[in-house]
């Protein structure tokens, strides 16, 4: 019983991590490349931003983030323009992934994928997400939205289930 428990535990935390529905939702797919080299695919979902998502900014800690590459494929560049700043841990300052909408606002209730950063990861464990921030171009002052870049939900599935197998295997040991 503690076991399954535990397991629902584990399922509510990820289902509460961000993955309910906010003003914006902005997953991720990770892809390990090499022992420290990983590449984000993500996907950003307009919820209720009526005026479109025009502009959104991932920000990488600059301790835990090197070397940063943009990997979108050709279709993501006709329609935004993205820019990346490397991280620089001797001023202590983040890196960022920065995009603007060149082809039209992803308006209410659609989806867009493919925006992709490379990256080497300096952190001891699996990389995690990032804060995000969606900006409205004519205003940069202020975010209209915010958040943190969670795993896409087959990588939360994965998550549960190599966990549940974990719990398994000490049940009959």
């Amino acid at each position: 019983m503690k076991r399954t428990s535990m397991l629902c535990a584990l399922v509510i935390l990820c289902m509460g991590s961000g993955l309910s529905a906010g003003l914006v939702d902005m997953t991720y797919e990770a892809q390990q490349l090499s022992a420290t080299r990983w590449q984000y695919i993500y996907t950003i979902q307009n919820n209720a931003l009526v005026e479109g998502i025009r502009a959104f900014t991932i920000w990488f800690d600059d301790a835990l983030y090197a070397n940063l590459n943009i990997e979108s494929p050709p279709a993501i560049s006709q329609d935004w323009d993205e820019l990346i700043a490397q991280p620089d841990p001797l001023l202590v300052d983040d890196g960022f992934y920065d995009v603007l909408e060149t082809g039209g606002p992803i308006p209410v209730g659609q989806t867009v994928t493919g925006f992709s950063v490379a990256f080497d990861w300096l952190g001891q464990n699996d990389p995690t997400g990032q804060h995000f921030e969606v900006f409205d171009p004519a205003d940069y002052s202020q975010p209209v939205a915010a958040g943190n870049t969670v795993p896409e939900p087959g990588t939360i599935s994965l998550l549960i289930l190599g966990t549940a197998a974990l719990l398994r295997k000490r049940r009959s040991s």
